[in-house]
């Protein structure tokens, strides 16, 4: 069938049965971007080391930068650099922190995985 005959058969529908080929369309449109996503190029980042402190996540992250014709295309990351991610309601912020983490954060860091559970 093509495209017209399906949107000339659409336009035939009950408003009811209109919603239920939306669900159904919205559903199938997320599956396929979902597929798309995991057919695409291995993850831009990855991750080196991983630390929490003040409900934050620190971590260490090598990353893609996505250029076609960059040196981490061909698989030879940037980084690693520092990240911070937060949580804010139910969205993940993340902050580009450098290089290297701050002298005292790193020391709270450290600290805190030396004490006991």
């Amino acid at each position: 069938m093509s495209l017209t005959g399906i949107k000339h058969s659409v336009r035939l529908l009950s408003l009811a049965q209109l919603r239920k080929l939306d669900e159904w369309l919205h559903e199938l449109i997320r599956r396929a971007e979902e597929s798309e996503r995991a057919r695409r190029l291995p993850s831009h980042k990855e991750t080196m080391a991983e630390r929490s402190l003040d409900n934050k996540t620190y971590r260490l992250e090598s990353i893609r930068c996505g250029k076609e014709n960059c040196k981490c295309a061909r698989g030879k990351l940037h980084g690693p650099y520092w990240y911070s991610y937060t949580s804010v309601e139910d969205k993940v912020t993340s902050q580009y922190i450098g290089k290297s983490l701050h002298k005292a954060l790193e020391n709270r860091i450290r600290g805190q995985d030396l004490r006991p559970e």
